[in-house]
């Protein structure tokens, strides 16, 4: 059976309903959502629906403003999934556009691979992956820490995940952290807030979570070994 998120965009397709201009399709939506921002608008093929993306999120509406669709669009006739392969540029294009400088970056000598990992301190499996790091290095993977605590703004995590961000030698604090050991505190300006909520923009839900520089996440801890396997395989894939 088709899943409702697929059967409007079909229903659409078949009543051929007329594009309109953007201008007047964001004038509609503006009408009944005041003071929105659209990061970007398009139309959508023929299909009288309008892609927007609000905040990093991609939503669909009709261009009278009066309908709004959340979920994944497929093309029928070639499968493709538009709303993914959406995601995936805007992901790949956020991640592109980070600074380094604001996160813990641990350099493999030839880098055959790059991840931007979310990472929480007290996180069991974000411990385990960080114990690994000169495994992960030796196989040529780069890996760039990003803050998530998991529990949000206010929680010990993010307490921790500031104290590692203030700290002198961030690598050693973040390894000391990843331990079980106490590391001070210093009054300093940091990037998680920022980075949590970037993690939560890509759509960081648990952790460790792992973005390739395509844009795709790996969500969950995987072994260097197999971490290395697929990424090879991706790479070759491409």
């Amino acid at each position: 059976m088709l899943k409702r998120t697929y059967l409007w965009l079909v229903l659409l397709s078949w009543l051929g309903v007329a594009q309109a201009d953007n201008a007047e399709v964001e004038k509609n939506l503006q009408a009944v959502m005041p003071g929105i921002t659209f990061d970007s608008l398009r139309a959508l093929d023929n299909t009288g629906l309008y892609e927007t993306v609000i905040n990093g999120e991609i939503l669909y509406f009709s261009a009278d403003g009066r309908y709004a669709f959340q979920g994944d669009v497929i093309a029928l006739e070639t499968r493709e999934n538009i709303t993914e392969n959406q995601r995936l540029k805007l992901r790949k294009e956020k991640l592109a556009s980070l600074n380094e400088t604001e996160m813990i970056v641990y350099e493999p000598e030839e880098t055959k691979h790059t991840l931007t990992v979310f990472t929480d301190i007290d996180c069991g499996y974000c411990r385990k992956l960080h114990n690994q790091m000169d495994d992960y290095n030796k196989l040529g993977i780069r890996i760039r820490y990003m803050a998530f605590p998991r529990a949000g703004i206010d929680s010990d995590s993010y307490d921790k995940a500031e104290n590692v961000w203030c700290a002198e030698d961030r690598k050693q604090a973040m390894t000391d952290a990843k331990n079980g050991k106490t590391v001070n505190s210093k009054n300093c300006s940091t990037p998680v807030k920022a980075q949590y909520q970037v993690g939560r923009q890509l759509g960081v839900q648990g952790t460790p979570a792992l973005f390739l520089e395509s844009g795709e996440m790996l969500p969950g801890y995987v072994p260097p070994a197999r971490l290395k396997q697929l990424l090879d395989e991706k790479v070759a894939a491409s």
